[in-house]
């Protein structure tokens, strides 16, 4: 796996963002302002990224595919929506065509993202997007029948996406684009192999847009009654790996402990410590091709945290850089970074999704529960 999976977790707060700009109810007056929405279909046409030996598949071939997406125009109904220029929020279902119909096959993806202007010009602009989703490959790794194919690793996958085009009007409620864009599907570990795929394109697509975009008149008032004290804060999570192309399901477990001090409305520093308990060290020694000790016991690994969580309403992005103090076997890197975000469910409890990686491997994806006092 490469870098972009490692951004996985923060496109998967984004999504949740999504979903929760569209159903939250604001307050009234701000009830009654609807919220306009447009819609869109892009084509692509790129190249595939051998970025690893052994994957001969991804050798001369040149993916093309199509998607339609619709967009909410965010208004100001709420504080995100305003703090970060009115992004729209986005809906995408795409299909892709590898070009290797026996190793590779085709792709269809559901995706969501947030979009937003990178520079405005007097009637065109330059607009970026950034999301996330689900993919599903009608061909992926299969012992005996598709062992070429290892850049996919199972039927279904996760999908980081970015987009940057250039937006002008053409008539009236229509709006064509030029963009460069990039794909990267991959399981994060969930499966082996899982090299994933990588892939940029370049594209053309039109917009309708049935009516003007009003932005409401709000004066935000929530500066003020930010609670910077110190609040201490555990975290149960847990989660499943493969290690090897033909095995099990490993569990591994984690707590965190850690302090947080909130800097600004969107800024919270975090400091803490986590312990692991990996079950799949046995398989980590056959992987690397080294005999596994006699006396693997210990399953415990302890490390220490420093990180940052960026708000967005209830929903958060967590970025933690980790140091290993405790690892019996040193089969892992010193370091370990997570990627992820977590949701406030009421005022001392979160629930939340994080990416475990070293450096450019994903290690495993933690599903957890948070306490904060």
């Amino acid at each position: 796996m490469t870098r972009p999976l490692q951004l996985l977790a923060i496109c998967l707060l984004f999504t949740l963002c999504c979903c929760s700009a569209i159903l939250a109810q604001p307050s009234e007056p701000l009830a009654t302002t609807k919220a306009p929405w447009s819609v869109g279909t892009n084509a692509y046409y790129g190249a595939l990224f051998r970025y690893k030996t052994g994957m001969s598949a991804l050798n001369f071939t040149h993916p093309y595919g199509f998607e339609v997406y619709a967009n909410k125009h965010t208004i100001g109904k709420h504080t995100w929506e305003r703090l970060y220029n009115y992004p729209h929020v986005g809906f995408a279902l795409s299909y892709y065509n590898y070009g290797v119909p026996d190793e590779l096959g085709e792709a269809v993806s559901l995706t969501t993202y947030l979009d937003n202007s990178l520079w405005q010009f007097r009637k065109s602009s330059l607009r970026f997007n950034l999301g996330t989703g689900l993919v599903y490959s009608t061909r992926h790794y299969t012992p005996g029948s598709n062992e070429q194919n290892y850049a996919i690793g199972s039927k279904f996958a996760f999908v980081l996406l970015g987009t940057v085009r250039y937006e002008f009007p053409v008539k009236e409620h229509v709006y064509m684009n030029l963009n460069l864009a990039f794909r990267h599907f991959s399981n994060g570990a969930l499966n082996k192999p899982n090299n994933g795929m990588n892939f940029p394109l370049v594209g053309v697509g039109v917009r309708y847009q049935p009516g003007e975009v009003r932005l409401l008149d709000v004066q935000d008032t929530l500066a003020s009654s930010i609670d910077k004290r110190l609040h201490f804060n555990l975290r149960l999570a847990a989660g499943v790996k493969e290690v090897l192309r033909i095995d099990e399901k490993h569990p591994m477990y984690t707590l965190s402990v850690y302090a947080s001090k909130r800097l600004t409305q969107t800024n919270t520093l975090l400091v803490g410590a986590d312990g692991f308990r990996d079950s799949a060290l046995p398989e980590e020694y056959i992987n690397r091709g080294l005999p596994v000790p006699s006396e693997l016991s210990d399953q415990r690994l302890a490390g220490v945290t420093v990180g940052h969580e960026l708000h967005l309403d209830r929903l958060s992005f967590v970025f933690q850089l980790g140091r290993y103090i405790y690892q019996p076997y040193d089969l892992y890197p010193d370091y370990y970074q997570r990627y992820g975000f977590q949701y406030k469910l009421c005022q001392n409890a979160s629930a939340g999704v994080t990416l475990l990686a070293h450096t450019r491997t994903a290690h495993v994806i933690e599903w957890g529960l948070g306490l904060h006092i």
